[in-house]
């Protein structure tokens, strides 16, 4: 069927461009929501305020990495090599970049502990956060939490790799499900581990694992794509709307609440990508090299972006008279800057670290890291 393997053979042609460019849409969603934390840390103005709802594009990059991950895994269970194969392979495309980027934060937080981590008090667990380990502090890059998930999500398909046969792999992740289903029944723990173990964002991976079903075994009509991605806009556009109105255009309520966000941001990404995936199956759209492009830099810069936006937003404070006028330079000079700080870090450290530990990287999903 067309497009099945996409991202499970390692021919380039049959990639699923689609998915490469919503990872880089998620990636420029969390460094929006982002550029407007700088400017509610530094300016008393609010021009980026609608860009708050860019925090969805972590839930993108959760749902992405159950699709990327079933398809890759296709035909692969019950392979105790391959399992091995495929647990070093995603550790070696998230600790080592990581690890240089949180070593640059270390500095900073050495030689100055107040510029990091001010939501937890200027504290950090550095053994923790450098291996993605949960703890009550956040982490030296502070978006790592995200990636403590993704390791999560590849140690449980781990551990079906090496014991579980392919036919009964999706007994197994419904069972995953609703295991987190009841202990949503219980007294919540202050555990951080047992939070992250809990949590509902592992019902985003699994709806990551169910388009891949659905879009493996039938495609959909042409305009069912059309249909998907308007039901998906609709959803969203209605949750601002009531988020305006009933909670003072503050999304917190949404983000503070695990379950709230996976019916808003959660279905939002898997209807959204599960439309856009088919559009591009039936040829009603294509994407050009560019936006691909950005989706390959994506860890690169979602762990750059925030080192950049600090420093000229600090920049700017210091600096800028006018709040409005400086937040507007910022605003001109933080994107471009991104992405070009993202493409160096992809060129230069990334892609380089990857072939040195992986020495022949599947091209189809060498870069499906979020």
């Amino acid at each position: 069927m067309p497009g099945i393997a996409a991202l499970a053979s390692h021919r380039k042609k049959n990639r699923i461009v689609s998915i490469q460019v919503c990872r880089g849409l998620a990636a420029l969603a969390v460094v929006l929501e982002h550029l407007h934390n700088v400017e509610l840390k530094y300016f008393p103005t609010n021009i980026m305020g609608v860009f708050q709802y860019g925090v969805l594009g972590v839930d993108l990059f959760f749902v992405i990495s159950g699709i990327v991950i079933s398809a890759v895994t296709v035909g692969k269970f019950s392979n105790r090599s391959y399992a091995r194969t495929f647990l070093y392979h995603r550790l070696a495309r998230i600790y080592p970049i990581y690890w240089v980027y949180s070593a640059i934060v270390l500095v900073a937080f050495l030689y100055n502990p107040l510029w990091i981590n001010a939501g937890s008090g200027h504290r950090v667990n550095i053994l923790a956060s450098f291996f993605l380990i949960p703890t009550n502090f956040a982490m030296l890059i502070m978006q790592g939490w995200t990636l403590s998930f993704e390791l999560y999500f590849y140690l449980v398909f781990f551990f079906i790799l090496f014991f579980v046969p392919e036919k009964s792999a999706p007994t197994f992740l419904a069972l995953w499900g609703v295991s987190i289903l009841i202990a949503s029944l219980l007294p919540a723990s202050a555990q951080p581990i047992v939070g992250l173990i809990t949590s509902p964002f592992v019902f985003e991976f699994l709806a990551g694992c169910l388009i891949f079903h659905l879009y493996q075994h039938g495609a959909l009509r042409p305009k069912a794509g059309f249909a998907l991605i308007t039901v998906a806009l609709i959803w969203l556009a209605l949750s601002m709307a009531w988020t305006r109105y009933n909670h003072h255009s503050n999304q917190l309520w949404i983000d503070h609440s695990p379950w709230i966000r996976l019916a808003v941001y959660g279905s939002f990404s898997s209807i959204f990508l599960l439309g856009i995936m088919e559009l591009e199956r039936s040829g009603l759209i294509r994407f050009v090299r560019p936006l691909s492009a950005i989706g390959d830099w994506s860890y690169s810069i979602y762990l750059s972006h925030i080192i950049v936006l600090e420093l000229i937003g600090r920049f700017m404070f210091h600096f800028a008279a006018h709040a409005r006028f400086a937040m507007i330079i910022v605003d001109a000079i933080s994107l471009p800057l991104v992405f070009l700080v993202g493409y160096l870090s992809y060129t230069l450290l990334e892609r380089p670290l990857i072939t040195l530990l992986i020495r022949k990287p599947a091209k189809t999903h060498a870069h499906y890291v979020s």
